[in-house]
């Protein structure tokens, strides 16, 4: 059987590389091959989305990555556009913030412009937005925690001290060591959270209304509305939206169909916890 590979392309270096590595050891390894591929330094999302604009959408966009630097191309060795059968693109808000400042007041609206290219995994790719940045995911809050998370929210202004903020985050800060029972919390917290800033509920909501009404434009847009602009934004990892997105009914099934015997007694599946 020909092997699957889904592309993922990401800002950052050894972050988010060991989280890549982890999710293929964890969740792909039997099934396909994540293949990370990290974006040159100093550039960012923007500059690709905006040469594939210029082009028309019609540039290859792993033929423009590949021509970036030397690590993109040495990534890239041996592989096509046509040997993925799917590309996600990961990246920071608050490289966002940083690297659309030079493009004026209408930044924030080329963000959403961009999530509604990147639209599709088996076309130009998939963007998913990591709020305020990667190191979200070691926000997180302990099953046993009765508060609703760790962290709601993080002032803009305090972003750039943002990793010192969660590192002694012990129980998730190995992304090496990730397994699947910290993978099944950390998909909870996400869906939970997530429903909390679109919804305003913190809660597991059903799998449909999931797919329907809480993809990455919509989280977008209610961080814009509700956070953005009171200059704050609510924490939240997108990497185990990715897995809830990717994966099909069984998986969401198993997750949350053992939370409810977990959490029967919690907020969390019943209450009315809000932002």
């Amino acid at each position: 059987m020909t092997k699957k590979y889904i592309a993922i392309i990401y800002e950052g270096e050894k972050t988010e590389r060991q989280l890549v590595d982890n999710l293929n050891k964890v969740f792909f390894k039997d099934i396909s091959e994540l293949v990370p591929i990290m974006f040159p330094a100093g550039e960012n999302i923007y500059m690709l989305w905006k040469q594939l604009k210029d082009d028309e959408f019609e540039t290859d966009l792993i033929e423009v990555i590949r021509e970036y630097n030397s690590d993109a191309e040495k990534a890239l060795h041996g592989f096509h556009r046509n040997d993925f059968m799917e590309i996600y693109l990961f990246f920071d808000y608050d490289g966002h913030q940083n690297n659309l400042g030079c493009i004026g007041n209408d930044s924030l609206d080329v963000l959403s412009e961009m999530l509604q290219t990147f639209s599709e995994e088996t076309e130009l790719g998939k963007l998913y937005i990591n709020y305020p940045m990667v190191e979200s995911l070691r926000d997180n809050k302990m099953p046993e925690e009765e508060t609703c998370y760790r962290r709601c929210t993080v002032n803009l202004n305090e972003i750039k001290n943002y990793k010192r903020t969660v590192s002694d985050m012990y129980i998730y800060q190995d992304f090496r060591k990730l397994d699947r029972r910290h993978w099944n919390e950390l998909c909870i917290n996400a869906v939970c959270k997530a429903n909390c800033i679109i919804h305003n509920t913190y809660r597991i909501p059903s799998r449909k209304a999931f797919i329907e009404s809480m993809g990455q434009n919509r989280l977008y847009q209610k961080q814009k509305e509700k956070y953005i602009s009171a200059g704050k934004i609510a924490v939240i990892n997108s990497f185990p939206l990715f897995l809830l997105e990717y994966f099909k009914k069984d998986f969401w099934d198993e997750i949350f169909f053992q939370t409810e015997s977990l959490y029967s007694d919690r907020k969390i599946l019943h209450g009315t916890q809000t932002l």
